[in-house]
């Protein structure tokens, strides 16, 4: 066993020597330079940090988006400056962020829309078109988000925002027209979209105020079917809505005029008397047939010469008594069966050539003429003379 001086000697050169370690390390800490910033990028073994002023090159791994002090020895580069960490903890920022109110707007790129176009550092977990509330920071070109909030999508249009709308299909084609149950909108659809009148839809879009309320679509994934319009009979049918019922045609043409609703039916073929069956979709001023089927002919109707009620669509069969043409084209023709008549208008424009004596098919309307019974067609495809 050594003797107790010796010892004192093990004891204080120990000692000395803590102390100097010490002394080394507080030294060296001291040399160390720190940075805060954001991470913007990061490949590999090499992330770039910014605190929004200055940029640093770290050489190491980091998550882009999270903030970072790093400790080391900063050496200017070529490019900037640069460091090999010694130290590296996730912290929060300690430099000022920007605030900014805007639209998420995933496009060939993610951006915000103010409307003005920001382009993002990287895509968010968020809505198309929803209107989010972001920290972060501006650096070059883009906006580097360090958080946000969401608020939903807006309630009103906005020229130059993004919108969403729940709607029934009203048209499509050359050009497609959303109802949403106040309004009509304007769809400018991505090519090769089409949607099928009748059918409810949910629209992201950015708005436009032309002549009408517009809404320009970005990607046929900003449209999704949700369903099919509301079934309700003819009479209580609002625009929107896929209006039923069996009715009589009558009048025939490019659209046909129905005895139960007095707007047009476009989208079907029909002779003046004809009864068909109908699920339409109503518009502001016409119905777009949907589903349309022929239930009877006009041929089969009754004679009905004998029932004379002004308004009723009617078919009437008889032998022409006399026919008389005025001056100005327009003319007369007495039909008769049994002790059954009634006087036959015949416009010009109907280019109708009728005699005497011969039998007659004609399908229109009851009306007077000088208080007399009288007859009207719409057409001269609705006068038929001789075997019918």
């Amino acid at each position: 066993m050594p003797p107790v001086g010796t010892w004192r000697v093990y004891v204080a050169v120990g000692a000395a020597l803590i102390l100097l370690l010490m002394m080394v390390i507080a030294n060296s800490s001291e040399s160390y330079d720190t940075f805060t910033g954001l991470c913007i990028r990061s490949s590999g073994s090499f992330s770039l940090l910014t605190d929004g002023n200055r940029t640093l090159a770290v050489y190491t791994h980091l998550s882009p988006g999270t903030v970072y002090r790093v400790e080391g020895v900063m050496r200017r580069s070529k490019s900037g400056w640069a460091m090999n960490p010694v130290k590296v903890v996730r912290t929060s920022p300690i430099f000022p962020l920007e605030n900014i109110r805007a639209a998420y707007w995933p496009s060939r790129g993610c951006y915000l829309l103010t409307p003005e176009k920001i382009r993002l550092g990287w895509c968010l977990h968020a809505e198309k078109g929803e209107i989010l509330q972001l920290r972060g920071l501006l650096y070059g070109n883009r906006f580097y988000v360090v958080g946000f909030t969401s608020e939903g999508f807006p309630q009103r249009p906005r020229d130059g925002m993004p919108w969403m709308v729940d709607g029934v299909v009203l048209s499509s084609g050359r050009r497609t027209v959303l109802w949403n149950g106040s309004e009509e909108i304007v769809l400018y659809l991505p090519y090769g979209t089409r949607l099928t009148p009748g059918t409810r839809v949910r629209v992201v879009g950015i708005t436009r105020f032309y002549s009408r309320l517009s809404l320009l679509v970005d990607s046929k994934h900003d449209v999704e079917v949700t369903g099919r319009s509301r079934e309700v009979p003819m009479s209580t049918a609002e625009v929107g809505d896929i209006a039923t019922g069996t009715c009589t045609v009558t009048s025939a043409g490019r659209a046909l005029g129905l005895n139960c609703t007095s707007l047009p039916l476009y989208g079907f073929s029909a002779k003046s008397g004809d009864v068909v069956k109908i699920e339409a979709l109503k518009r502001r001023s016409s119905l777009l047939c949907i589903n349309c089927r022929l239930v009877r002919s006009r041929e089969t109707l009754p004679n009905g010469i004998c029932d004379f009620e002004p308004g009723d669509f009617a078919k009437i069969q008889g032998r022409i008594n006399w026919v008389r043409v005025y001056r100005n084209g327009f003319g007369l023709a007495n039909v008769t069966k049994g002790n059954c008549w009634v006087l036959l208008k015949l416009r010009k424009s109907l280019g109708a050539h009728l005699s005497a004596n011969e039998t007659l098919t004609a399908y229109g309307t009851f009306t007077t003429y000088r208080g007399l019974r009288a007859f009207e067609v719409q057409s001269g495809d609705d006068l038929c003379s001789g075997n019918c």
